[in-house]
């Protein structure tokens, strides 16, 4: 029994030596990780794109770069044209509430009591199979009133204080006094003559421009510029922030000065 033993533990041990020098014969086999055996394409670095800021003030007015500018030198009142800061929301509250004003709502609509038509019943409430109804001058009925349509009673006023208003004000005039854009001039002029008006802007080199204020309060100056395109008289109790910002330069008399300054206090 010991010999069979025997014989049992060597045929048991043969094959273990076979495997450990069949082990030692073959090639060490490499162990691949997962993250190696699926290799994912190089992506490309994200870039963020850049969100355009949103603009404060969507009122724009837009100036020609291309056109020379024209300087000139005037002794002007501080209070006016010596702001020591440019309010930009205040200028931008002030052209909207100036925009709003100018909005007559006059729009109106017939309702089913104003429109024209019969009151009578257009059948009888029973017995026709068809829908009830009481008057062909209904909203749902074809040429029938408006039902909730505008009225003539809509108020587009936009309220700005006065303070607000005040620097809106100042700070356009002081943007054109920056620049050197306000010339004081009376623009005197006999009689009523575009020509004249314009061999007077002639000589302020200034008829290449396409927006010229002239504040002014004399009519002969404002009927002889009706027919020049970039030529806008206004009279100084009339003067808006938007016409004071959208002007290229502004020629204002001795009269209307005064006056401004009145206007600013």
């Amino acid at each position: 029994m010991a010999e069979t033993k025997k014989k049992v533990t060597k045929s048991v041990e043969k094959p273990a030596v076979k495997k450990a020098s069949a082990s030692k014969s073959a090639a060490p086999k490499k162990t691949v990780s997962k993250a190696e055996t699926t290799k994912k394409p190089a992506t490309k670095p994200v870039v963020k794109k850049e969100t355009a800021k949103p603009k404060s003030t969507p009122v724009s007015v837009q100036k020609d770069l291309n056109v020379k500018k024209v300087e000139f030198s005037a002794k002007l009142p501080l209070n006016l044209f010596g702001s020591e800061k440019i309010y930009e929301q205040a200028i931008f509250d002030s052209i909207l509430s100036e925009r709003a004003s100018r909005r007559q709502g006059t729009h109106q609509v017939k309702n089913r009591a104003e429109v024209s038509g019969s009151g009578k019943k257009p059948w009888r409430q029973k017995g026709t199979g068809r829908a009830r109804h009481s008057s062909r001058r209904s909203p749902i009925w074809v040429g029938g009133g408006r039902a909730f349509g505008p009225q003539a009673n809509k108020n587009y006023s936009l309220k700005v204080n006065k303070k607000v208003k005040y620097a809106a004000f100042v700070s356009a005039l002081t943007l054109l006094a920056q620049d050197k854009a306000v010339l004081v001039n009376d623009l005197a002029l006999d009689k009523i003559k575009t020509k004249a008006l314009v061999q007077k802007l002639e000589e302020f080199k200034v008829t290449h421009l396409k927006h010229i204020l002239v504040v002014n309060e004399s009519p002969v100056v404002f009927r002889s510029s009706l027919n020049l395109q970039n030529v806008q008289v206004v009279k100084a109790n009339s003067v808006t922030v938007e016409n004071l910002i959208g002007a290229d330069v502004m020629i204002i008399s001795n009269e209307s000065l005064e006056i401004l300054k009145q206007r600013g206090r």
